[in-house]
């Protein structure tokens, strides 16, 4: 499947969007046709059985339980799972140790880096629980989400294809997300999921995080917000819609 820039400015983004509007409880802001069916949340079991949480989660759980929303869009057929990154990029960039451990979703799928595996450990059971609900009557699923958030998105694509009825394979897009893996995870992911777009803003760093060996899945789309150089900005969903609307003006 191309890539649909339109597609990406008007319905992955807008989602991806939401799901930093439902962290306080408020409700989703949802592309026309779309309706949320479950928020994404906390399992506090996971959570309490983490006596030392990794940096990243305390990123993340720092002031709310809700990392996100599903839903539906029920004339397109498409359910769509999104998740949010922190509130605070600072706070889980300052304290990145990227140790790689096994992804335990699927047995022999290889590396993945050990404070993302642990931040979708906490929701796991969130998406089980409410997939089918989402997916009713839907024969697609939409997978996105925004920095912290992408990397879950690619964690939890082929779990939902493998471990969660009604089994049906995700298309990911994603904005100014890290690299999730090694080689080997990388090259599973590549040979599972058809259809992987990662949206990289220009000079936003987190596309670029962690280091070697760590290498992205998927196809990345390249966008130019333009203004400021800093990392606030170039990593903004703000910049990243900016560097989309460009895009799909452009003559391809």
């Amino acid at each position: 499947m191309a890539f649909d820039a339109s597609y990406a400015l008007k319905v992955a983004l807008p989602l991806a969007r939401a799901a930093y509007n439902v962290m306080d409880g408020s409700p989703a802001n949802l592309p026309s046709g779309f309706v949320q069916t479950a928020s994404i949340q906390v399992n506090p079991i996971v959570l309490a059985a983490m006596t030392t949480p990794h940096p990243t989660v305390a990123a993340m759980v720092k002031d709310t339980n809700i990392f996100g929303l599903m839903g539906r869009n029920a004339a397109s057929r498409t359910a769509f799972v999104s998740f949010r990154g922190s509130a605070d990029l600072s706070d889980w960039l300052a304290d990145f140790d990227a140790e790689p451990t096994a992804y335990t979703p699927i047995s022999g799928f290889g590396q993945v880096e050990s404070g993302f595996q642990s931040v979708y450990q906490l929701v796991r059971k969130s998406i089980v629980d409410n997939l089918a609900t989402a997916s009713a009557g839907c024969d697609q699923i939409l997978v996105t989400g925004h920095s912290l958030g992408a990397a879950l998105d690619v964690l939890a694509a082929p779990d939902i294809f493998r471990n969660m009825p009604p089994n049906i394979e995700p298309r990911l897009i994603t904005f100014a997300g890290p690299r999730v893996g090694l080689n080997d995870f990388a090259s599973a992911f590549n040979a599972l999921i058809e259809s992987c777009f990662r949206v990289v803003n220009f000079l936003d760093i987190v596309p670029h995080v962690p280091l070697a060996p760590y290498v992205h899945v998927g196809v990345e789309i390249a966008v130019d917000s333009g203004g400021k150089i800093d990392v606030g900005w170039r990593h903004s969903l703000d910049a990243y819609q900016v560097g989309l609307t460009d895009l799909v003006a452009s003559p391809q």
